[in-house]
């Protein structure tokens, strides 16, 4: 599968397509479904940077040890994907992912922890590499959103 998601036909998939059918298909799989397979891509709600409106993407979601990864590749283009400007103003999130919609705190990572996290994201995809090179000089941002406090 991922060597599919990597070819231009493929690329152009998850640009154009996968966003559109995620939208429909996660919600009514429990959040377990999506256009790439089981339980790699969440419906991530965001509060908009400069509208302050309610802002829902799907994104691939990397779970690891402390919570999620969200990366802000936007499949290698020159900008950071407005989610990411989202989280940056608003951290506090709805993530539905493998279960029902949960509230999620986003924390921008940086330093060894970034780095760690990077090494995670291309483990899971290697596309990413691809896209950090094809986005330079732009650093990818790279989230962890954990379970809010209750």
């Amino acid at each position: 599968m991922e060597r599919a998601l990597m070819s231009p036909p493929g690329y152009q998939f998850v640009l154009r397509l996968a966003p559109r059918i995620d939208k429909a298909l996660i919600p009514r799989t429990n959040g377990r479904l999506s256009s790439v397979g089981i339980d790699k891509v969440g419906l991530v709600t965001t509060t908009g940077a400069k509208s302050g409106l309610a802002r829902t993407q799907p994104l691939v979601l990397i779970e690891d040890s402390d919570g999620l990864l969200a990366i802000g590749s936007n499949y290698g283009r020159p900008a950071h994907p407005g989610w990411s400007s989202n989280l940056l103003a608003h951290p506090e999130c709805t993530v539905e992912f493998k279960t029902a919609s949960a509230q999620y705190r986003a924390e921008l990572l940086s330093g060894a922890q970034r780095a760690s996290a990077w090494a995670t994201a291309v483990d899971f995809y290697a596309g990413y590499e691809r896209y950090r090179v094809s986005c330079s000089p732009r650093e990818i941002r790279i989230f962890r959103l954990r379970p809010a406090a209750v």
